[in-house]
């Protein structure tokens, strides 16, 4: 049998082009009077710096040299078979044990038998130690000239490649501008809530190329004005220029887009071979650290990065520590004594007074485990209920001040855009489903009229039949998904545009806020910027609640049950059950600070408000005093967020209650502060 000749080709990426290697290796092949089928042009997209076993293509076809089909084998140059003399001529011998002749274009070499071509076995040891002199050279000349394009401004490899960007005809790197809004418009959708699965969906239902497509289309422009035949491309299906979560949380993640960029230049491993599966991979040298801030290059402001960026941390955080159950504050927590962030659990104490939700906020730093050793010991952990009723209640009057019409108008505005978003992608998946149904059909009617065996045929009806339900299955639960969105949207708009026309009395609007479950967590979202939670007591938590528009508010909760003097219940005042007493401090002159290695508040005596209070060091048991005496101790009521209804009574109920669900608000209240009257006023 006749062996084959064959072709190995290899460049470092899939944009580069092996038109000249293959078009060469061709007319060599009609100059030695070689036919060579297509089928037996290897190619490989891969770095030359890993070796063959790394190289899919070339493993291919010594698979075909195992089994003695090839005969001769055709390469451009000695590196497109080894980059390192050590693995070129190995990789020789390995070749030439199999019967198979080599030659190299560029050398004009060939490689016979190993027994009767002593002159060039000779001239290819030579030729080998050279080429790896050569790569050496080439390698750190390659370096050096990126590392001054880079000094010079212009884009290498990532960077240059990474979506927004550009080398300009100057070869320095710019922003490209229509690329730098689509940027803009996926970080303001993350940092306002959107998930990456819900980004790609918009972007992909409007058609937005990816950072694929849209160099692809480049470089087949680039051939046609340079007049060179069109390149084959791989990987030119639907799916891969379609927008994938994967590229969103590495685009989110780059701080280019803020304008810094640091790259490490490490020295090449030219000779690096292939090691053994338990042999570690030694850290490569660095050469030069490029590490800059080029405003020129900022596409998003620092303030929208580190939204985004907290946003992702949290995202990180809750990855394995998935929440089932709706929380109001979990995501603007953090602890003053640790740093850490919250976790939402349930507390597995007995207590049954003011018991609705058991579910808890905890200091993240209190958890011990193998995979978490403890870091934090004075952080605090507190019912949902609490924290949330304090909070809403520090801020409910704030909200209510807020320009209602002009606030509703932009939450309006930002809820149509997401019906217009919601839309567009319910119109795409709908197109997706119906193509997904014709093509069904006719692979069906494909199948029925074959003339395969009857077994195969049922055996192809019922794959295509199963990968068919499996995608109309996601689908439509994707188009129930964002038809409920938009429905959702819709009812939101109706209660703002009530909320704006309606209400003029700031007291009528608390309450109109604090019964709209939705508002009330739109409302924090947007209005609240930080809370932090110190151990400011050994029974009491202080509470610094942080406003994006800069104000501040200070309150406390109680780590143990309240005492009678700490709670109280008057019909007349109390529209949300009992409430709680607490500090209700407006800190937005910043004139309060804590310092909490001293467990002290530090007043400096500047406050308009509090102008009668000295100026000076307080504890905490001086500072309850203080505020007692002048008046200004206040109060908050539970608050139940996952509850669907937050003013029913279901609020308020004991354990024993549960039972029923249903029960007097104002019998169920009295109850409980007579109990309390029995007890001794002592913490439990």
């Amino acid at each position: 049998m006749d062996k084959k000749i064959a072709i190995y080709c290899r460049v470092s990426t899939s944009m580069q082009s092996t038109d000249r290697q293959k078009e060469d290796l061709l007319a060599v092949a009609e100059r030695f009077g070689y036919q060579i089928k297509e089928e037996d042009i290897y190619i490989d997209y891969i770095t030359g710096y890993s070796v063959g076993v790394d190289r899919p293509r070339y493993s291919a076809l010594l698979e075909e040299v195992e089994k003695g089909t090839i005969g001769k084998i055709l390469f451009s140059e000695l590196t497109r078979l080894g980059r390192n003399s050590t693995e070129l001529l190995a990789e020789v011998q390995r070749l030439q044990n199999k019967g198979v002749e080599l030659y190299f274009e560029k050398q004009d070499l060939w490689v016979k038998s190993e027994k009767k071509d002593l002159g060039s076995r000779i001239l290819l040891a030579v030729l080998a130690i050279t080429t790896s002199y050569e790569i050496e050279l080439f390698a750190e000349r390659s370096i050096s000239g990126k590392i001054e394009k880079v000094k010079k401004g212009g884009g290498i490899g990532g960077d240059n490649n990474a979506y927004g960007y550009m080398n300009d005809e100057n070869k320095k790197m710019v922003v490209r501008e229509e690329e730098a809004k689509v940027i803009y418009r996926i970080f303001k959708m993350y940092a306002d809530g959107k998930s990456t699965i819900e980004i790609c969906d918009i972007l992909n239902s409007k058609g937005i190329p990816t950072s694929y497509g849209t160099r692809i289309k480049e470089f087949k422009e680039s051939r046609e004005r340079k007049g060179l035949n069109p390149k084959k491309y791989k990987r030119l299906d639907k799916e891969n220029f379609l927008w994938r979560p994967s590229a969103i949380a590495k685009l989110l993640n780059n701080e280019l887009y803020k304008g810094h960029r640091h790259i490490t230049f490490h020295k090449p491993q030219v000779d690096k071979l292939e090691k053994n599966k338990d042999q570690k991979e030694k850290e490569p040298e660095v050469l030069y650290t490029f590490d800059t801030q080029d405003e020129d290059l900022r596409i998003i402001n620092d303030e929208l990065f580190q939204r985004v960026q907290d946003r992702l941390s949290q995202a990180a955080y809750n990855k394995n520590n998935a929440i089932k159950h709706e929380n109001l504050l979990k995501s603007k927590l953090f602890c003053g004594e640790c740093g850490s962030r919250f976790s939402v659990g349930k507390q597995t104490n007995t207590a049954t007074n003011y018991q609705i939700n058991p579910r808890t906020y905890k200091c993240y730093g209190l958890v011990n485990r193998k995979d978490h050793p403890k870091i934090c010991f004075n952080g605090a952990e507190m019912r949902q209920c609490r924290l949330d009723g304090l909070v809403l209640s520090l801020s409910l009057h704030m909200f209510a001040e807020i320009n209602i019409l002009e606030s509703s108008n932009r939450r309006i505005d930002r809820l149509s855009n997401e019906i217009s978003d919601y839309q567009s992608i319910l119109d795409s998946k709908t197109n997706e489903s119906d193509e997904l149904d014709n093509n069904h059909k006719k692979a069906i009617r494909r199948l029925m009229n074959s003339k395969e065996d009857d077994t195969i045929v049922h055996e192809l009806m019922n794959e295509e039949t199963e990968d068919y339900n499996k995608k109309h299955k996601e689908l439509t639960e994707s188009i129930s998904q964002y038809h409920m969105a938009i429905i959702a949207n819709k009812n939101m708009i109706a209660k703002l545009q009530h909320l704006s026309s309606t209400f003029p009395n700031i007291k009528d609007r608390m309450h109109e806020i604090r019964q709209n479950r939705e508002l009330v967590k739109a409302m924090m979202d947007e209005y609240i910027q930080r809370i932090t939670i110190y151990k400011i007591h050994k029974l009491w938590n202080l509470i610094i609640v942080e406003y994006v528009n800069g104000s501040e508010a200070w309150g406390t909760i109680k780590n143990a049950r309240y005492k009678n003097e700490e709670s109280f219940y008057d019909e007349l005042l109390c529209h949300y059950g009992i409430e709680f007493k607490t500090w209700i401090i407006n800190n937005d002159e910043h004139t309060f600070v804590y310092n909490k290695d001293t467990h002290a508040i530090i007043y400096n005596g500047k406050s308009s408000i509090y102008h009668n209070i000295e100026k000076g060091e307080y504890s905490f048991e001086e500072f309850q005093q203080l505020l007692d005496a002048k008046g200004w101790i206040g109060s908050y009521a539970l608050y139940d967020f996952e509850a669907q209804s937050v003013t029913t009574p279901k609020e308020h109920i004991t354990q024993t209650d549960n039972e029923s669900r249903h029960v007097n608000l104002n019998s169920h209240n009295e109850n409980v502060l007579n109990r309390l009257k029995k007890k001794p006023n002592k913490n439990s």
